[in-house]
């Protein structure tokens, strides 16, 4: 009988440390950033402040969530989900893009008829090893949606190429980066550099222990000729 408690006590605590590493598995977090515009990939959406809040839940090496954007003055508004997969130093991303215009004439969230939808499924891929080098790349290319050729109706399959190198010096998280499009696309009419630039990312003590990261970006776009600046609070 004795064994027979001893065996029932060691398969409890077992699947009782087992559920609680499951659980640890898994996370939900959410964020707030308040940027002074909403820059990507070498445009500048909206003419006010841009609210981004952003949810995500992830398990193990899979993740997904939910980002937002929104100026105050009602001049774009954005809202995205995302699923992500993270093999060693490599991640794939699905996003899917809903950019309906301003101002709203009508709720456009579940039209996805080609040439009607305002959502654009963009398809990621990403490389980073930065305890090796400081090298990043990403591959984008969307697969479906708001990105037609006027001339054709057919999509694109605009694609976004973005080399970066990301370091940190004296506690500051700095990117430079350099992306283009290889052929004519959502970006560009013809193959060229859209987004170049710097950000830099560090936390500013604003109370004894109680800091705040801020950010800020600098993006000149050699095709269009245009600079943007941003500088925002991520909370």
């Amino acid at each position: 009988m004795r064994k027979l408690f001893a065996l029932l006590a060691l398969l409890f605590i077992t699947s009782g440390s087992y559920a609680q590493d499951s659980i640890r598995k898994h996370s939900l977090g959410a964020s707030l950033d308040i940027y002074t515009a909403h820059l990507w990939r070498g445009s500048k959406n909206g003419t006010s402040l841009s609210i981004q809040p952003a949810i995500e839940y992830s398990y193990g090496n899979f993740s997904a969530g939910a980002w937002a954007a929104y100026s105050i003055d009602g001049s774009y508004t954005e809202l995205d989900i995302y699923a992500a997969y993270t093999w060693k130093h490599f991640t794939i991303t699905l996003y899917d893009y809903f950019c309906p215009p301003n101002p709203f004439r009508k709720f456009e969230f579940f039209e996805f008829e080609q040439g009607q939808t305002k959502h654009t499924f963009d398809l990621n891929f990403e490389y980073s090893q930065p305890d090796k080098h400081p090298f990043e790349l990403l591959v984008a290319t969307m697969v479906y949606g708001d990105d037609l050729n006027p001339e054709s109706g057919k999509n694109y399959l605009s694609t976004y190429i973005e080399p970066g190198i990301r370091f940190t010096p004296f506690n500051t998280d700095i990117k430079l980066m350099a992306g283009f499009t290889p052929v004519r696309s959502y970006y560009a009419e013809k193959a060229a550099f859209v987004n170049t630039g710097i950000s830099a990312s560090r936390n500013i003590r604003i109370y004894r222990k109680i800091s705040i990261p801020l950010t800020v970006k600098a993006m000149y776009n050699p095709y269009g000729d245009a600079f943007y600046f941003a500088a925002g609070l991520n909370f």
